[in-house]
C-alpha cells in the first residue's frame, strides 16, 4: 500500500545533493586549487622553453640512427615544429591544462555513458596514443612518488575527501599528460609526430617534476595544509611499489599469467625486506639523497657515475668478448643503498636472468657477450615498464631473444664474423640511444629479426639448391635396394593366376626384370618409362591366353604390332644376346598362334637348355645401376631401439638443426634439409649450406642417446628464463 507523503514534505535527489555538497567549495579553497595550478603549469612550461634546444638536437640525432624513414621523418617533423613553433605549441598545452583544471574545480561531469562512448570509438591510433599517455604517466609517477603521496594526501584533504585516485587528481601526472597531449592535437599535428613530441616532453619532465611537486607541496604547507606529513623512505618505497611504471596493475588480460605472478612475489619480498630493515638506508642512504636508481643507471650505461662529495662509482668493462653479470657488482655498489626494496628485488630479479641466459649451453659464448653489453638498458626498461615481466612479446625480450636464434647463423668463417659484427652494431645503437623509450628495443629486435629472416631464407635457397645432387644419389641408392622387391611384386601381380608357359614366365622373371630394375632405380615406381614397360608386361601376359571370341582374337591383332615393337625396344634396352632375343620371339609367335586357335592342337615350342641360358644371360642391371651414396655420417648399421631418442629422431622436420659433437671435442651444427620418405634418411648441411652429408634416422637417434648429438631448440631464451626465475624466487619465499 503506497503511503501519502506529506503536503510540506521534500523530495531529496541524494545523487544530485552529493554534488551539490561537493560543488560548494569556498573561494579560499579555489584559490589555493588555482595557485597550486599556476606552479604546475608554469613550472613545466619553463622546463619546456628551456630544454627545446636540447629536445631538437636529440630528436636529429634519433633521427641520424633511425634505420626506418618514416620514423627517421618523423624525428625531422618533430623537431621542424619545436624549431619555429615551440611558443605556440606550449602555448596551446597550457590553455588545455587550464581548462581541464577548470572543470574539475567546478566539478564538472561527464555526462553519464560517456566514458562508454569514448571506449567504443577507439581506433588503432587512438589506442596506440592511449598506451603511450599511459607509459609517460607510468614514468612520471616513477619518478615522482615520494612527492605526490604528500601531494595526493593534501589535495585530498583540501577537497575533503578521504584519498584522491590518480585519475581524480587535477594536479598528477596523467592529468599533465592528457593536457600536453590535447595542446599537441590542436596544432593540427599528425599522430606520429605527435607521440614523438609528447615523449620528449615526457623525457624532459621525467627529471624536474620532481622539483615542481615539492615547490607545490611548500606552497600548500606554507598555507596549513597537512603540515607535518612525513615522507621518508617507507613513503618512497611504497609509492614506488604502487606507482612506479614496474609496478603498475596488468592489463586484465594478463591477470594470472607468469609476468604478474612473478611481480608479485617481487613485491611479497619487497615487503619482507622493507619489515627487516625498517625502510631505512643510513647514512649511505642519506648520502645518495636525491640521486634515483633511474638516473644512476642512465650514467652508468655511458660509463660512470659521480658520487656526492667528488666520489666515482663505474662497474667492469664490458667488452665485444666478455661475459660478466655486472648487476652482482651493481648490488653491492654504494649505488643500491639508496635504493628501494622493490628496485633492490628487480634488480636481483634482472640479474638472475642474465645469469640464467648466460648458463644456456645453446647460445655461443660470442653472442652471450653480445647480450651482456645490454645488462644495464634491460635492467632499466624491467624499472620503467612492467610489461617486461607479462608479455613475451616484449621489445626488450624480443631482441634477446632475436640474438639468441642468431646463433645457428654464425658459422666460423669471414661470413659469421660479419654477421656478429652486424649484431655488435645494433647492440651499440641501444647502448647509445636508449633512454627512456622501449620503441629503441623495438626497432632493434624488428631489426634483428629481419636479419634472421633474411639469413634463413637465403640458407634455404642454397641448400636446396646444393643437395639436389645428393638427394637424386641418396633416392637411387635406396631404389636400388629396394627395386628387386617391388619387380618381383609387379611381376607376380602381372601373373597372378595366368596360365603361362615357362620359357614366357622365365622371361619375365629374368630379362624383362632387369628393363624394370632400372626404370625403377632411375626414375621411381611413377617413371614414365617403368609405368610403359609394366604395361608392356601386362599386355604380353594377357596376348598368350585362349582367345575364345572373336572380338578378343580382334583387339588381340589390332594390339600385336605396338606390342612386338615395344618388347622389341625393351629387349634391345638390356642387350639380350641375339641368340635368346631369336628364340624368345619365335616362341612367342607360336603362343600367338595357339591362342586364337584354342580349340586346335598346339603348335609345340622351341626348346633353349639351361646352359645355354646361364652362358647367354647378360649380368644384372640393377648392380650396374646402383649409384655411390654422398659422404654419411656413418656407415656403421645401427638397430632401430624405439625410445624417446627415436622419437626426437623422427619427429625432425626441414629445417630443425641439430649439433653434432666429435671425440676430440669440437662440434658443428648442421641442418635439415631433406629426410628420406623410403629408408628415413637424413640430409643434413652446415651452417653456410655448403657441405652435406647423410645419416640415418637409426644413427641419429643413436647418436642423440649417447649424447654425442643434440637438438638445437629455437625457444624463446628469456621465456625459458622467466620460468626458471619464476621457481628461483618462489624458493625463497619458502612456496617450493
Amino acid at each position: 500500500m503506497e503511503r501519502e507523503m506529506p503536503e510540506n514534505s521534500v523530495v531529496v535527489n541524494l545523487s544530485q545533493f552529493e554534488r551539490t555538497r561537493r560543488a560548494q567549495v569556498s573561494a579560499e579553497t579555489l584559490s589555493v586549487l588555482y595557485g597550486c595550478r599556476d606552479l604546475l603549469i608554469e613550472g613545466a612550461t619553463r622546463v619546456l622553453t628551456r630544454q627545446s634546444e636540447a629536445m631538437e638536437n636529440t630528436l636529429l640525432a634519433m633521427a641520424d640512427r633511425s634505420p626506418l624513414l618514416d620514423t627517421r621523418n618523423s624525428y625531422y617533423s618533430a623537431q621542424g615544429i619545436l624549431n619555429t613553433r615551440t611558443n605556440e605549441l606550449l602555448s596551446a598545452c597550457k590553455d588545455a591544462y587550464c581548462l581541464t583544471f577548470n572543470d574539475f574545480a567546478h566539478n564538472r561531469e561527464k555526462p553519464a555513458g560517456a566514458e562508454l562512448l569514448e571506449l567504443s570509438l577507439v581506433d588503432d591510433q587512438d589506442f596506440e596514443i592511449t598506451l603511450v599517455v599511459d607509459k609517460a604517466t607510468s614514468r612520471l609517477r616513477y619518478n615522482c612518488a615520494e612527492e605526490l603521496v604528500a601531494l595526493d594526501a593534501r589535495i585530498a584533504h583540501l577537497l575533503g575527501r578521504s584519498d584522491l585516485s590518480e585519475n581524480d587528481s587535477p594536479l598528477g601526472p596523467r592529468a599533465l599528460c592528457e593536457a600536453l597531449l590535447k595542446g599537441i592535437t590542436r596544432m593540427q599535428i599528425e599522430q606520429n609526430i605527435q607521440i614523438v613530441l609528447l615523449n620528449q616532453f615526457d623525457l624532459v619532465l621525467t627529471t624536474e617534476l620532481a622539483n615542481i611537486y615539492q615547490s607545490i607541496n611548500r606552497y600548500l604547507i606554507d598555507r596549513g595544509i597537512l603540515p607535518d606529513i612525513k615522507v621518508g623512505s617507507k613513503s618512497r618505497a611504497r609509492g614506488t611499489a604502487q606507482n612506479s611504471p614496474a609496478a603498475a596493475g596488468p592489463a586484465p588480460a594478463m591477470q594470472g599469467q607468469t609476468g604478474g605472478d612473478m611481480f608479485r612475489l617481487f613485491e611479497q619480498l619487497a615487503q619482507g625486506s622493507s619489515s627487516a630493515t625498517g625502510g631505512g638506508g643510513g647514512g649511505a642512504a642519506a648520502s645518495l639523497a636525491g640521486f634515483s636508481l633511474l638516473d644512476s643507471l642512465g650514467q652508468l650505461q655511458s660509463g660512470a657515475m659521480m658520487l656526492p662529495g667528488g666520489g666515482r662509482f663505474e662497474l667492469p668493462l664490458l667488452e665485444a668478448a666478455t661475459i660478466q653479470n655486472v648487476l652482482r657488482s651493481l648490488q653491492q655498489s654504494p649505488v643500491m643503498q639508496a635504493a628501494s626494496p622493490l628496485d633492490a628485488v628487480l634488480v636481483d630479479a634482472v640479474a638472475m636472468l642474465f645469469d640464467v641466459v648466460f648458463d644456456d649451453a645453446a647460445i655461443p659464448d660470442h653472442l652471450k657477450a653480445q647480450i651482456a653489453r645490454l645488462q644495464i638498458p634491460v635492467l632499466k626498461a624491467a624499472m620503467l615498464d612492467r610489461n617486461f615481466f607479462s608479455q613475451s612479446k616484449h621489445p626488450v625480450r624480443r631482441m634477446l631473444d632475436a640474438i639468441a636464434t642468431l646463433a645457428v647463423h654464425l658459422p666460423d668463417n669471414e661470413a659469421g664474423n660479419a654477421r656478429l659484427e652486424a649484431i655488435s652494431q645494433v647492440v651499440s645503437r641501444v647502448l647509445e640511444c636508449f633512454e627512456q623509450d622501449i620503441g629503441v628495443f623495438d626497432s632493434a629486435a624488428a631489426e634483428l629479426e629481419a636479419m634472421g629472416s633474411l639469413l634463413e631464407n637465403t640458407l634455404e635457397e642454397i641448400v636446396d639448391a646444393g643437395l639436389q645432387q645428393d638427394i637424386a644419389q641418396i633416392r637411387q641408392s635406396e631404389r636400388a635396394e629396394l627395386a628387386p622387391v617391388i619387380v618381383h611384386d609387379f611381376i607376380n601381380r602381372a601373373l597372378k593366376d595366368q596360365p603361362v608357359v615357362d620359357t614366357l614366365r622365365e622371361f619375365l622373371r629374368r630379362d624383362w626384370a632387369q628393363l624394370l630394375t632400372v626404370d625403377y632405380i632411375n626414375e621411381g615406381e611413377q617413371g614414365a618409362h617403368f609405368n610403359s614397360h609394366v604395361e608392356t608386361m601386362r599386355e604380353l601376359v594377357w596376348s598368350v591366353q585362349s582367345k575364345a571370341d572373336m572380338d578378343a582374337r580382334l583387339m588381340l591383332v589390332r594390339i600385336l604390332p605396338g606390342l612386338l615393337k615395344r618388347l622389341r625396344e625393351g629387349v634391345a634396352e638390356i642387350d639380350l644376346p641375339q641368340k635368346l632375343s631369336d628364340r624368345f620371339f619365335a616362341t612367342l609367335v607360336i603362343l600367338h598362334a595357339n591362342a586364337v586357335r584354342p580349340n586346335a592342337q598346339p603348335v609345340p615350342l622351341p626348346n633353349i637348355t639351361p646352359e645355354e641360358i646361364e652362358e647367354l644371360a647378360p649380368a644384372s642391371a640393377a648392380t650396374e645401376a646402383a649409384p655411390t651414396e654422398p659422404a654419411s655420417e656413418s656407415a656403421a648399421v645401427v638397430p632401430e631401439v624405439e625410445d624417446e631418442f627415436t622419437l626426437r629422431a623422427r619427429a625432425l622436420n626441414k629445417g630443425d638443426w641439430v649439433e653434432f659433437h666429435y671425440d676430440d671435442g669440437t662440434f658443428r651444427w648442421a641442418r635439415l634439409g631433406w629426410a628420406s620418405s623410403i629408408k628415413n634418411t637424413y640430409l643434413f648441411s652446415d651452417q653456410d649450406g655448403m657441405n652435406s652429408f647423410s645419416i640415418s634416422q637409426n644413427r641419429l637417434a643413436d647418436k642423440l642417446r649417447r649424447g654425442e648429438a643434440v637438438l638445437v631448440e629455437r625457444k624463446s631464451i628469456t621465456e625459458s628464463a622467466f620460468g626458471k626465475l619464476m621457481n628461483l624466487f618462489r624458493q625463497k619465499l619458502g612456496h617450493a
